[in-house]
Protein backbone atom coordinates (compact mmCIF):
# COMPACT_ATOMS: atom_id res chain seq x y z
CA UNK A 1 0.00 0.00 0.00
CA UNK A 2 2.46 2.16 1.04
CA UNK A 3 4.55 1.98 -2.23
CA UNK A 4 1.47 2.64 -4.15
CA UNK A 5 1.03 5.55 -2.71
CA UNK A 6 4.88 6.57 -3.66
CA UNK A 7 3.83 5.65 -7.30
CA UNK A 8 0.48 7.62 -7.04
CA UNK A 9 2.00 10.62 -5.63
CA UNK A 10 4.85 11.07 -8.43
CA UNK A 11 2.83 10.27 -11.33
CA UNK A 12 0.26 13.27 -9.98
CA UNK A 13 3.19 16.09 -9.46
CA UNK A 14 3.65 14.97 -13.51
CA UNK A 15 0.20 15.38 -13.82
CA UNK A 16 0.03 18.32 -12.06
CA UNK A 17 3.03 20.15 -13.84
CA UNK A 18 1.49 19.63 -17.36
CA UNK A 19 -2.14 20.81 -16.41
CA UNK A 20 -0.34 24.21 -15.51
CA UNK A 21 1.89 24.80 -17.42
CA UNK A 22 0.48 25.92 -20.17
CA UNK A 23 -1.10 29.17 -18.46
CA UNK A 24 1.41 30.72 -16.71
CA UNK A 25 -0.56 34.25 -16.43
CA UNK A 26 -2.00 35.58 -13.21
CA UNK A 27 -4.93 34.21 -12.25
CA UNK A 28 -7.62 35.41 -9.71
CA UNK A 29 -7.35 34.33 -6.14
CA UNK A 30 -9.91 30.84 -5.83
CA UNK A 31 -11.74 30.19 -2.23
CA UNK A 32 -11.02 26.40 -1.56
CA UNK A 33 -11.87 24.79 2.06
CA UNK A 34 -10.74 21.22 3.15
CA UNK A 35 -13.59 22.03 5.86
CA UNK A 36 -15.95 19.90 6.38
CA UNK A 37 -16.31 16.29 5.77
CA UNK A 38 -14.17 13.16 6.73
CA UNK A 39 -11.70 13.61 3.72
CA UNK A 40 -9.63 16.28 2.22
CA UNK A 41 -10.80 18.47 -0.70
CA UNK A 42 -9.42 18.37 -3.90
CA UNK A 43 -8.97 22.40 -4.43
CA UNK A 44 -5.53 23.96 -4.11
CA UNK A 45 -5.39 26.75 -1.78
CA UNK A 46 -5.30 30.06 -3.73
CA UNK A 47 -1.24 30.84 -5.29
CA UNK A 48 0.60 33.28 -2.32
CA UNK A 49 -2.87 33.62 -0.29
CA UNK A 50 -3.49 32.39 3.28
CA UNK A 51 -6.49 30.26 3.71
CA UNK A 52 -7.22 29.31 7.46
CA UNK A 53 -9.46 26.84 8.80
CA UNK A 54 -11.28 26.94 12.42
CA UNK A 55 -13.93 24.82 14.12
CA UNK A 56 -15.22 22.98 17.18
CA UNK A 57 -16.38 19.46 17.31
CA UNK A 58 -18.48 17.29 20.12
CA UNK A 59 -18.99 13.83 20.30
CA UNK A 60 -21.38 12.65 22.40
CA UNK A 61 -20.26 9.49 23.48
CA UNK A 62 -20.30 8.18 27.24
CA UNK A 63 -17.56 10.13 27.79
CA UNK A 64 -18.28 13.10 25.84
CA UNK A 65 -15.12 14.49 23.44
CA UNK A 66 -14.89 18.42 22.91
CA UNK A 67 -11.82 19.63 20.28
CA UNK A 68 -11.08 23.69 19.23
CA UNK A 69 -10.11 25.38 17.24
CA UNK A 70 -9.58 22.73 14.68
CA UNK A 71 -7.11 24.97 13.53
CA UNK A 72 -5.53 24.35 9.37
CA UNK A 73 -3.48 27.08 7.29
CA UNK A 74 -2.71 26.73 4.31
CA UNK A 75 -0.49 28.47 1.90
CA UNK A 76 -0.79 28.42 -1.85
CA UNK A 77 2.76 28.21 -3.59
CA UNK A 78 2.00 27.16 -7.10
CA UNK A 79 -1.35 26.88 -8.71
CA UNK A 80 -0.48 23.26 -7.96
CA UNK A 81 0.89 23.15 -4.80
CA UNK A 82 -0.11 23.83 -0.89
CA UNK A 83 2.26 23.61 2.33
CA UNK A 84 0.39 22.98 5.28
CA UNK A 85 0.07 23.22 8.82
CA UNK A 86 -2.82 21.50 11.21
CA UNK A 87 -3.15 21.93 14.72
CA UNK A 88 -2.47 21.53 17.47
CA UNK A 89 -5.88 21.86 19.21
CA UNK A 90 -7.04 21.83 22.61
CA UNK A 91 -8.77 18.69 23.55
CA UNK A 92 -11.34 18.05 26.61
CA UNK A 93 -12.88 14.79 27.85
CA UNK A 94 -15.74 14.96 30.50
CA UNK A 95 -15.87 11.62 31.79
CA UNK A 96 -18.03 10.90 35.03
CA UNK A 97 -14.72 10.22 37.19
CA UNK A 98 -13.67 13.41 36.12
CA UNK A 99 -12.69 15.95 33.29
CA UNK A 100 -9.33 15.68 31.48
CA UNK A 101 -7.82 18.39 28.98
CA UNK A 102 -4.68 18.05 27.04
CA UNK A 103 -3.10 19.10 23.38
CA UNK A 104 -2.83 16.95 20.04
CA UNK A 105 -0.50 16.89 17.97
CA UNK A 106 -0.08 19.19 15.17
CA UNK A 107 0.96 18.03 11.77
CA UNK A 108 3.34 19.70 8.62
CA UNK A 109 2.86 18.63 5.18
CA UNK A 110 1.45 19.67 1.44
CA UNK A 111 -1.27 19.02 -1.19
CA UNK A 112 -0.45 18.74 -4.50
CA UNK A 113 -3.70 18.52 -7.03
CA UNK A 114 -5.63 20.26 -10.11
CA UNK A 115 -8.29 20.15 -12.57
CA UNK A 116 -7.82 17.52 -14.97
CA UNK A 117 -10.98 17.80 -16.51
CA UNK A 118 -13.73 20.30 -16.58
CA UNK A 119 -15.62 17.55 -14.66
CA UNK A 120 -12.96 15.86 -13.15
CA UNK A 121 -10.39 16.87 -9.96
CA UNK A 122 -7.46 14.94 -8.51
CA UNK A 123 -5.52 15.77 -5.18
CA UNK A 124 -3.34 13.93 -2.72
CA UNK A 125 -2.25 15.28 0.84
CA UNK A 126 0.81 14.05 2.63
CA UNK A 127 1.71 15.21 6.29
CA UNK A 128 3.52 14.54 9.32
CA UNK A 129 2.65 14.41 12.89
CA UNK A 130 4.98 16.32 15.43
CA UNK A 131 4.84 14.63 18.81
CA UNK A 132 4.27 17.59 20.66
CA UNK A 133 0.79 17.00 22.38
CA UNK A 134 0.30 16.28 26.13
CA UNK A 135 0.74 13.18 27.79
CA UNK A 136 -2.73 10.52 27.09
CA UNK A 137 -3.35 13.00 24.15
CA UNK A 138 -0.48 13.34 21.62
CA UNK A 139 1.89 10.83 20.12
CA UNK A 140 4.97 9.22 21.64
CA UNK A 141 6.80 9.71 17.72
CA UNK A 142 5.87 11.14 14.86
CA UNK A 143 3.29 9.81 12.17
CA UNK A 144 3.19 9.40 8.52
CA UNK A 145 -0.30 10.43 6.60
CA UNK A 146 -1.38 9.97 2.48
CA UNK A 147 -4.13 10.59 0.93
CA UNK A 148 -5.75 10.69 -2.40
CA UNK A 149 -9.22 12.11 -3.74
CA UNK A 150 -10.99 12.68 -6.83
CA UNK A 151 -13.77 15.31 -7.85
CA UNK A 152 -16.36 14.06 -10.45
CA UNK A 153 -19.27 17.00 -11.76
CA UNK A 154 -20.95 13.88 -12.93
CA UNK A 155 -24.48 16.37 -13.32
CA UNK A 156 -24.81 19.78 -13.02
CA UNK A 157 -24.94 20.63 -9.38
CA UNK A 158 -23.80 17.20 -8.08
CA UNK A 159 -20.23 16.31 -7.58
CA UNK A 160 -19.36 12.37 -6.22
CA UNK A 161 -15.84 12.41 -4.38
CA UNK A 162 -14.32 9.13 -3.63
CA UNK A 163 -11.25 8.98 -1.27
CA UNK A 164 -8.47 6.85 -0.06
CA UNK A 165 -6.24 7.20 3.22
CA UNK A 166 -3.23 5.22 4.62
CA UNK A 167 -1.31 6.01 7.93
CA UNK A 168 0.97 5.04 9.91
CA UNK A 169 0.04 5.07 13.89
CA UNK A 170 2.58 5.68 16.77
CA UNK A 171 1.02 4.03 20.20
CA UNK A 172 1.93 3.43 23.62
CA UNK A 173 1.24 -0.34 24.44
CA UNK A 174 -0.52 -0.34 27.79
CA UNK A 175 1.12 -3.59 28.80
CA UNK A 176 4.19 -3.51 27.92
CA UNK A 177 4.78 0.44 28.03
CA UNK A 178 6.81 0.37 24.69
CA UNK A 179 5.87 2.24 21.86
CA UNK A 180 4.03 0.45 18.94
CA UNK A 181 3.60 1.80 15.43
CA UNK A 182 0.69 -0.29 13.37
CA UNK A 183 -0.99 0.79 10.06
CA UNK A 184 -4.49 1.74 9.18
CA UNK A 185 -6.47 2.40 5.86
CA UNK A 186 -9.74 3.17 4.13
CA UNK A 187 -11.27 5.26 2.60
CA UNK A 188 -14.48 7.25 2.15
CA UNK A 189 -17.33 8.63 -0.42
CA UNK A 190 -19.02 11.99 -0.50
CA UNK A 191 -21.90 13.16 -2.67
CA UNK A 192 -22.05 17.51 -2.69
CA UNK A 193 -25.02 18.97 -4.29
CA UNK A 194 -24.71 22.60 -4.46
CA UNK A 195 -28.43 23.88 -4.12
CA UNK A 196 -27.82 27.79 -4.61
CA UNK A 197 -24.34 29.64 -5.72
CA UNK A 198 -24.06 29.96 -1.75
CA UNK A 199 -25.03 26.76 -0.59
CA UNK A 200 -24.28 23.08 -1.13
CA UNK A 201 -25.14 20.27 1.38
CA UNK A 202 -23.30 16.56 0.94
CA UNK A 203 -23.64 13.36 2.66
CA UNK A 204 -21.12 10.68 3.36
CA UNK A 205 -19.44 7.94 4.40
CA UNK A 206 -16.00 6.72 5.77
CA UNK A 207 -14.68 2.91 6.90
CA UNK A 208 -11.44 2.53 7.95
CA UNK A 209 -9.28 -0.91 9.55
CA UNK A 210 -6.33 -1.24 11.27
CA UNK A 211 -3.95 -3.85 12.07
CA UNK A 212 -5.53 -3.28 16.08
CA UNK A 213 -9.08 -3.16 15.66
CA UNK A 214 -12.06 -3.45 13.63
CA UNK A 215 -13.72 -2.03 10.33
CA UNK A 216 -15.29 1.50 11.86
CA UNK A 217 -17.93 2.97 9.85
CA UNK A 218 -19.42 5.42 10.10
CA UNK A 219 -21.77 8.07 8.03
CA UNK A 220 -23.15 11.55 8.18
CA UNK A 221 -23.77 14.72 6.64
CA UNK A 222 -24.02 18.70 6.61
CA UNK A 223 -24.07 21.96 4.89
CA UNK A 224 -21.49 24.40 3.51
CA UNK A 225 -22.71 28.30 3.03
CA UNK A 226 -20.66 31.24 1.54
CA UNK A 227 -21.14 34.02 2.93
CA UNK A 228 -19.01 36.38 1.58
CA UNK A 229 -16.76 35.95 -1.32
CA UNK A 230 -14.24 35.46 0.48
CA UNK A 231 -15.75 33.06 3.56
CA UNK A 232 -17.33 29.99 4.27
CA UNK A 233 -19.25 28.92 7.29
CA UNK A 234 -20.37 24.59 8.03
CA UNK A 235 -21.79 22.47 10.08
CA UNK A 236 -21.84 18.37 10.12
CA UNK A 237 -23.15 15.29 11.99
CA UNK A 238 -21.79 12.47 11.75
CA UNK A 239 -22.40 8.82 13.54
CA UNK A 240 -21.03 5.52 13.45
CA UNK A 241 -23.01 2.45 12.19
CA UNK A 242 -20.60 -0.24 13.15
CA UNK A 243 -19.77 -1.79 16.80
CA UNK A 244 -16.06 0.25 16.37
CA UNK A 245 -17.56 3.12 14.59
CA UNK A 246 -17.00 6.70 15.82
CA UNK A 247 -19.70 8.29 18.71
CA UNK A 248 -22.19 10.39 17.54
CA UNK A 249 -20.28 14.12 16.45
CA UNK A 250 -21.83 17.79 15.90
CA UNK A 251 -18.86 20.03 14.18
CA UNK A 252 -19.06 23.57 13.11
CA UNK A 253 -16.46 26.03 11.29
CA UNK A 254 -15.21 28.58 9.34
CA UNK A 255 -13.01 28.99 6.68
CA UNK A 256 -11.04 32.47 4.81
CA UNK A 257 -9.17 33.57 2.09
CA UNK A 258 -6.89 36.10 3.64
Amino acid sequence: MRMRFHYIFLAWIGLAGVAHAQDDAELPATFTSDRPGFANTTGIAAQGRLTTELGASVAFGDEPVGALPLLSMRFGIFHWLEARVRGPNAVGVFADAGERFGVDDPSVGFKVGGQLHETLAISSVWEVSVPLGTDGFGAPEAGWFADIQADWSFWGPLTLTPNAVANVVAAVDAATGETVRYFEGGGSLKLTWQMIDVLSVFVQSYAIASEVRDLNVSVGGGLMWMVAPNVQVDAQFNAGVTDQGEDPTAGIGTTILW
